[in-house]
């Protein structure tokens, strides 16, 4: 009897007790990204960073586009190649969309909303889009610029001149960038006398009006002395041909390694944008207006096995 007594006041008692864990509480266990991904201002600094360096790397490309268009006038060279014109005007396009869409994600990216992201996602394949096919074009024209300069058919061409307004304009502008006249060669002037009485006046070393045909009558008398010094006299496919080896043949190698670098800017982005939208959605799925353990009551919950004596 003593034996039972003991027996009973030794007894244990197990009882159930249900404690309640809030959200964001150590036994919640979450892993580092997609703790680093629920804080607000790390998704902002993320994305700050990589928009200002497409920013910063689009506004490098349209510099570089200006130059050609400006510059080495590479749009009037369409009698090469459509190339000439269709890769430099896309190459703008794709920087000038570059920097809007940086500029523009820059000014949402501080608002709490989901739907942000997914715009911002679509709209970065867009852009990525653009941006790749740009590059492209870029090394196509980089490789085949020589190719299509010695397409042209430059007594096709001179002709055209010689009866239209527009094509010769076209070559009056090309004379006087590149300070050439003609077509090919050393003599590229000479090309000019099967299509027209005079020079152009574009091709005179010092222009001014009917300087081109003064300066075929002085050639006629004094032709040795004074070839160099009244006109250019190298065509203008050999100086053109000669400027873009130089100059516009390692731009657009440079154009196009920081467009590949933009290229990559925005998958990160992209990446990142489907990354934030996930963790935005389904935070949004838990929250309710009553707050987050209503609507998974059992999720925060946890079962203790607590043991009474007597």
């Amino acid at each position: 009897m003593a034996k039972d007594v003991s027996q009973s006041g030794t007894m244990k008692k197990r009882t159930t007790v249900t404690v309640l864990q809030a959200p964001g509480s150590k036994q919640e266990k979450r892993g580092m990204l997609p703790g680093l991904l629920e804080r607000k201002g790390c998704r902002m600094a993320t994305l700050f960073i990589l928009l200002t360096t497409i920013t910063i790397l689009s506004t490098v490309n349209l510099v570089i586009c200006a130059i050609f268009l400006g510059s080495f006038k590479m749009h009037l060279l369409t009698m090469a190649s459509n190339n000439f014109l269709a890769s430099p005007v896309l190459m703008l396009i794709s920087s000038t969309a570059s920097i809007g869409f940086s500029v523009f994600c820059v000014m949402l990216i501080f608002k709490r909303n989901s739907s942000i992201y997914k715009y911002f996602g679509l709209t970065c394949i867009l852009v990525f889009v653009i941006q790749l096919t740009a590059v492209i074009l870029a090394f196509l024209l980089r490789n085949s610029i020589h190719t299509d300069l010695n397409k042209v058919n430059v007594h096709k061409e001179l002709s055209l001149a010689a009866s239209n307004n527009s094509s010769m304009e076209t070559w009056n502008i090309l004379q006087t960038r590149y300070q050439c006249c003609g077509g090919r060669g050393n003599s590229g002037y000479r090309e000019w006398e099967n299509h027209v009485d005079s020079y152009p006046d574009s091709c005179c070393t010092v222009q001014y009006p009917d300087c081109g045909l003064q300066a075929k009558r002085t050639l006629e008398s004094d032709y040795t002395q004074t070839i160099y010094e009244r006109i250019h006299v190298k065509g203008c496919i050999t100086a053109v041909k000669e400027s873009m080896q130089t100059y516009v043949v390692p731009l657009l190698l440079g154009w196009g390694i920081i467009g590949l670098l933009v290229c990559i800017s925005l998958l990160i982005l992209l990446l990142l944008c489907s990354m934030f939208y996930k963790v935005l959605e389904k935070d949004g799925s838990r929250l309710t207006n009553t707050g987050y353990m209503e609507t998974e009551p059992l999720k925060y919950t946890s079962t203790l096995n607590v043991h009474l004596k007597h």
